[in-house]
């Protein structure tokens, strides 16, 4: 499991999917996931140990929810691109 924390706004991208960081309140924290396609992307609110499926063999899962950043725990297959910031 790769672990990358995170503030709001800022993003990190699993193959073509871009996740960003919406806001942080309290003990959740807001995801909006955009896929680079037509679709809208998707805003998903989760709180500490809860598990969002990204793609088949792609999960993230909130680890950590401090005041200004989140701490994301990302499951993913060997090979998968992953890195900080927007798609390039």
């Amino acid at each position: 499991m790769l672990v990358l924390s995170r503030k709001t706004n800022e993003s990190l991208c699993i193959d073509d999917l871009e996740i960003t960081v919406g806001w942080i309140r309290y003990n959740k924290v807001q995801l909006i996931i955009d896929d680079s396609g037509e679709v809208e992307p998707v805003e998903q609110i989760l709180y500490v140990e809860e598990k969002h499926e990204l793609a088949p063999e792609i999960t993230i899962i909130v680890i950590l929810i401090t005041e200004d950043k989140v701490r994301l725990g990302i499951e993913a297959p060997p090979g998968t691109r992953m890195y900080r910031g927007e798609h390039p």
